[in-house]
């Protein structure tokens, strides 16, 4: 039975009831109604209070066939959605004529609407907006789900600390415009040179740049940074306001945890943010890099570059 017929179901019903109330009021009045004629009054009053329970015991099997079950099946879809269930709605509630078809329906777009909202503002609460790499919520994100298989894999890690040379003489020369295109075309670098799934690469603000690498040792770290400073110097973004090169450089700070080190990331980013230091004193465009003590403290110090 559909929703649209619940009302003419139900005032067919209570106008039968009201017939035979009718018949029963009319027994003890009218003596051709023949065996209603014959009832005495406790009688008539038991036939009808029966009528009367009869009638309410099927109104509210109607209404609960027609109106709670239907309700009560759409509200646990909606509760396994919040869940995170991607199912679709009960077919019996998509199958119905009525409004309550239509409510299933438009609560499913709506959910739907709702979730890619949702998928879309956490990725932008987790990437820089200007670069696309991310940010450092998404660094602490990934690490809270990175750092225990490090550790339990005895695995090193190794944090770059990158800085773009003579940032701000850049935006004043060429205009913040230029500049963000920078940011962006050294993003892409990054990207080509960092591919793994493990590898986190984000932007912490400005012109520094920070990357996690799980499971590499110093050597391996140092290659790559110096991989990524020199494709960078290739691509060849004019600078004139440089005194390191005619081009747009960087200085990376690399640190290393060997395996069995207690790892603290931001500790082990301090180190790499110290040697990064250390290549601004030796005039950019360089790398140094250390590995870091038991205490997160650095033990050596290379400069390559």
């Amino acid at each position: 039975m559909s929703y649209r017929r619940l009302l003419p179901a139900f005032t067919g019903l209570l106008l039968a009831a009201g017939i035979l109330l009718w018949f029963i009021a009319r027994a003890g009045t009218s003596a051709s109604l023949g065996v209603f004629s014959e009832l005495d009054i406790g009688v008539q009053l038991g036939l009808f209070g029966g009528v009367l329970l009869a009638m309410l015991m099927a109104s509210v099997a109607l209404i609960q066939c027609q109106i709670a079950r239907p309700l009560h099946r759409l509200v646990n879809y909606v509760k396994h959605q919040q869940d995170g269930d991607r199912g679709e709605p009960p077919k019996s509630l998509m199958r119905r004529q009525d409004d309550i078809a239509l409510l299933t329906k438009k609560i499913q777009r709506l959910l739907v609407t709702l979730r890619e909202q949702n998928e879309q503002l956490l990725e932008q609460t987790l990437n820089d907006p200007l670069t696309g790499l991310g940010n450092r919520r998404l660094l602490e994100q990934r690490l809270n789900t990175a750092l225990p298989l490090s550790r339990r894999r005895m695995a090193p890690l190794s944090a770059l600390m990158i800085d773009v040379d003579h940032f701000k003489p850049y935006n004043d020369h060429y205009g913040h415009l230029a500049g963000d295109d920078c940011l962006i075309e050294i993003a892409n670098v990054l990207r080509d040179i960092f591919r793994r799934d493990t590898d986190i690469v984000v932007r912490l603000g400005g012109e520094e740049f920070v990357v996690v690498l799980l499971d590499v040792e110093l050597d391996e770290a140092v290659r790559l940074a110096e991989a990524m400073r020199g494709m960078l110097q290739a691509v060849g973004i004019p600078h004139v306001e440089s005194p390191t090169a005619p081009v747009v450089t960087v200085s990376i700070g690399v640190a290393t945890a060997q395996p069995g080190t207690p790892i603290d990331v931001e500790n082990l980013i301090a180190c790499a943010d110290a040697a990064l230091y250390q290549c601004k004193a030796r005039g950019r465009n360089c790398i140094t890099s250390c590995i870091v003590n038991v205490d997160m403290t650095p033990a050596s110090v290379s400069v390559l570059g």
